[in-house]
């Protein structure tokens, strides 16, 4: 255990400049907005708010996600560490990432919601404020995210020219089928898809758990499938 720390720890050296610049742009955009507020918006009781924070947070964690192996697995390969140690230890870093992400977008937003009238995404969906779900919420979005782009670029190491291109046009594949689909079943496939994301965010009644729940199932299957590929994934220059 004391193993896996120590390279978690490496690991979490990479995340710390990221997130510094990131936190220190948000800052300075959150400085901006609230000057602007309080100098040109001539009505400070109006009905309009701003939001985007938690949206951009989960962009970065996304993002974060799909920069955190190439480098780190070479090293880490180099320097003996075996493939289920590197594995756990990136666990442990995503989700300490996770939190510490989820903690300060639920302080940021509580702070910019006493000045300005902000409205986080969470807000937005549910419709309540509550800090535990706050911080549940994002933290099992953030864990889903990162652990979705460490296995998306998981797969594109391991794969060669080909697959790297089918698997960048599998989107596009699969909005044709589910038009395709659409079309055939006189729009069943859409009304199945919308009621599935419906019920799995908890939006059917306005459950914000139901969603956590459904984050922390994603997360789960997609560092199994992680596990899956980096068991024989080969050294590649």
């Amino acid at each position: 255990m004391n193993n896996i720390l120590k390279v978690s720890k490496y690991q979490l050296r990479d995340f710390k400049a990221a997130m510094i610049i990131y936190y220190g742009i948000i800052l300075a955009i959150s400085a901006i907005i609230i000057i602007s507020y309080f100098t040109f918006v001539s009505n400070p009781d109006g009905n309009g708010h701003f939001s985007g924070f938690g949206s951009s947070a989960l962009i970065f964690m996304f993002i974060s996600g799909l920069n955190c192996f190439k480098s780190n697995f070479k090293f880490m390969q180099a320097n003996n560490v075996s493939r289920k140690r590197f594995f756990l230890a990136n666990i442990v870093t995503l989700i300490l990432v996770s939190a510490f992400m989820a903690l300060l977008n639920s302080v940021l937003s509580n702070v910019l919601s006493r000045i300005i009238p902000y409205r986080d995404i969470f807000e937005q969906i549910y419709q309540k404020h509550f800090i535990l779900a706050d911080l549940t919420w994002f933290f099992s979005l953030f864990t889903f995210a990162t652990s979705l782009g460490w296995f998306i670029t998981m797969l594109y190491y391991k794969c060669n020219s080909l697959m790297k291109t089918i698997v960048s046009l599998s989107p596009i594949f699969v909005i044709a089928l589910i038009i395709t689909l659409n079309y055939i079943t006189d729009g069943a496939s859409t009304r199945g898809i919308s009621r599935f994301f419906t019920s799995t965010l908890g939006l059917t009644n306005n459950n914000p758990y139901i969603a956590v729940l459904s984050f922390l199932t994603g997360f789960v299957v997609m560092t199994a499938l992680s596990w899956l590929l980096l068991r024989r994934m080969p050294i590649k220059e």
